[in-house]
């Protein structure tokens, strides 16, 4: 197989624009379809867009790994919330 290339995923978010998808759930991404606080109702309004592609506020990913429960999303927070501390950063100096 071969490598995935940034520029594919350029083509795709294209595609999707040009055909006015909003949004596309991609696998532990549809646990904002499940009703996971913050991100359902507020998904859309506090998005964020990195170089052209929508993507969650961490703010949501995160509330949504604490209300799952789950050893592996548990597991997963220091990280998430060490890259948005870091993502903030980088965001208040430009």
């Amino acid at each position: 197989m071969p490598a995935f290339e940034y520029r594919q995923a350029e083509e795709v978010r294209d595609a999707l624009q040009r055909h006015g998808v909003e949004y596309l759930f991609i696998g532990k991404s549809g646990a904002i379809l499940l009703g996971f606080p913050d991100t359902t109702q507020d998904a859309d309004r506090r998005h964020v867009d990195v170089e052209g592609f929508p993507v969650c506020h961490p703010d949501d990913i995160i509330a949504s790994k604490e209300a799952s429960g789950r050893v592996k999303d548990r597991e997963s927070l220091p990280r998430l919330k060490a890259f948005r501390e870091y993502w903030i950063k980088k965001r208040a100096t430009g």
